[in-house]
């Protein structure tokens, strides 16, 4: 019998949500709109701008607030366009909020894990869009508490996001497990607030800074409960 977890902390974009799927979505929409076929190709650059900020953000290099609109304004430089890179990023978020598709087996995850733990989503996506798509979703009934960081005004990898929802569910932090599919942000937001950490990793990757690694959701359960 190996150690049981009595809360767990999951990540949201690309742990539970597919987050890949709605920023995709998201993208052509909006590039549709401005009048550019939105191809993979010009998909996949936004994505790897957006990319390349976020990890700046979580070595505290730049700030959300200019992230947000800076990744707009480079994919336009790039497509030459002269479109007003913060109107641009609001019709993004809105269309961002309406995907809320789960990935494979989360929801199943969620049900098996309800009865034995605590379960709270920790994000640091963007207010306006975790809100919407939270509205109504299927995932809600699983919760005890969703810390969204532009609320809580501070964000993973901070051990202050993570002390604040332990705080706010009463969870020992003994027995707490953050689970999630970036080492910057979620694997070491753990290490920093002194947590176990499990690095879900579908692609594969070698790090010493997860105390467990998994490939598929469906090895997580007997991580939690203690039967692995």
């Amino acid at each position: 019998m190996g150690k049981v977890y009595r809360t767990v902390l999951f990540d949201g974009d690309n742990t539970l949500l597919d987050f890949d799927a709605a920023e995709r979505q998201a993208v052509e929409k909006t590039l549709a709109a401005r009048g550019f076929d939105p191809t993979p190709e010009r998909v996949r650059a936004y994505a790897q701008i957006n990319r390349a900020l976020w990890d700046a953000l979580y070595r505290g290099e730049v700030e959300q607030g200019w992230l947000l609109v800076e990744r707009f304004r480079r994919l336009g430089k790039m497509l030459e366009s002269t479109a007003d890179p913060e109107a641009w990023n609001l019709e993004y978020t809105d269309a961002l909020g309406e995907c809320g598709a789960m990935l494979p087996g989360a929801l199943e995850l969620l049900k098996t894990l309800r009865p034995h733990c605590a379960i709270a989503l920790v994000t640091n996506g963007q207010q306006a869009v975790q809100r919407k798509r939270l509205r109504d979703h299927p995932m809600l009934p699983y919760l005890d508490g969703v810390f969204i960081s532009q609320e809580l005004g501070v964000r993973k990898p901070e051990a202050a996001f993570f002390q604040t929802a332990i705080t706010a569910l009463g969870a020992d932090p003994g027995t707490t497990l953050v689970v999630g599919d970036d080492l910057l942000s979620d694997i070491q937001g753990a290490v920093n607030a002194g947590l176990d950490s499990l690095w879900y990793a579908p692609h594969g990757g070698d790090s010493p800074l997860p105390t467990y690694r998994v490939r598929s959701l469906e090895e997580i359960p007997p991580i939690v409960l203690g039967t692995a």
